[in-house]
């Protein structure tokens, strides 16, 4: 447990708790700083895959949508427990990343990659064009979820410190993940599955493994949104989705906890900032991503390495 914690991380975290007190950190700010944190840690759960196994997913929008359709279907009938809708997404994501993860890892690389994309766009079109979940509308107005009683998490303020609590445990549980024997096996496999396999590991068994744990820290970062959208669409399925995920990993640095995180928080800020002064954005995004693959392979965490000259650790 004593390896999970450092004093950086620790330290971040205290930072970002006094962050509302802040005199320009108005509503919009807040709700800007919760979509940085939630996606930020999307990306951290999707660096397990591809940072630490070598596995690339461009099916994680899927895992994200269910959690949020999970919620707004509790939500939209009046259930309003934030545990209930959080249960209910991990059982949803945690039964569809369980087939998933069953077919997929049975392939490698490319073919990977593309199952669970078609995965993905089957989950999309079965929500894009079923009515029973609003259609291409999705489901709208739902109300906001309730902690305990009749304590909801219907302000800007009291979303922010939810997403902040989410990072906090799912860094923890990713960086217990990465440090154990289980994280070892991990980078085994992903240096060389062969070898890995010679050894006596079950290769697939341990890729479901992560699979199933990345979904499920996806899914449940899904549950969280339509309490700050107060929406579920088929748009948070579609395969750029999950293209932004990996574009928030590569920015922040490949197998690292952290890096995918600033990195999360710095393309949702970009995006923003450039998105309000030009509609191309994504052009900007692109050459920012190519900047940052041609003279920062590491990512932005990769930084400190340049200035410090440490040895870059795969445990940052």
């Amino acid at each position: 447990m004593s390896r999970a914690f450092s004093w950086r991380a620790v330290l971040v975290w205290a930072l970002l708790a006094v962050l509302p007190a802040l005199p320009f950190m108005s509503k919009f700010y807040l709700l800007l700083a919760f979509d940085a944190l939630l996606f930020g840690t999307i990306a951290m759960s999707l660096d397990l895959l591809i940072g630490y196994t070598g596995l690339v997913s461009f099916g994680h929008a899927a895992f994200f949508g269910l959690g949020a359709y999970a919620s707004a279907v509790l939500l939209e009938r009046g259930i309003l427990s934030l545990w209930a809708c959080l249960l209910f997404a991990i059982l949803v994501v945690g039964l569809y990343a369980l087939v998933v993860s069953f077919f997929s890892t049975a392939r490698r690389g490319i073919y990977f990659a593309l199952l669970t994309l078609i995965f993905a766009e089957v989950v999309y079109t079965f929500f894009r064009y079923t009515q029973t979940f609003g259609g291409s509308d999705g489901i709208q107005g739902v109300a906001a979820p309730r902690l305990v009683g009749d304590f909801a998490i219907d302000t800007p303020l009291r979303n922010y410190y939810l997403v902040l609590v989410y990072l906090g445990l799912a860094y923890l549980a990713c960086r217990m993940l990465v440090t154990s024997h289980f994280g070892r096996v991990l980078v085994a496999i992903r240096e060389n599955e062969d070898r890995a396999r010679f050894l006596g590991y079950n290769v697939q068994r341990y890729k479901m493994a992560v699979c199933m744990i990345s979904a499920l820290l996806t899914g449940i970062g899904g549950a969280l949104y339509p309490g700050r959208s107060a929406f579920a669409t088929p748009d948070l399925m579609l395969w750029t989705v999950s293209g932004e995920f990996i574009i928030m990993v590569m920015i922040g640095g490949l197998g690292t906890l952290a890096g995918p995180v600033v990195g999360g928080a710095f393309f949702v800020l970009l995006q923003e900032k450039v998105s309000s002064y030009v509609d191309w954005y994504f052009i900007v995004i692109g050459l920012v991503l190519i900047f940052i693959v041609l003279f920062m392979p590491k990512g932005l965490l990769g930084i400190r390495e340049l200035v410090g000259g440490r040895r870059w650790r795969t445990t940052a």
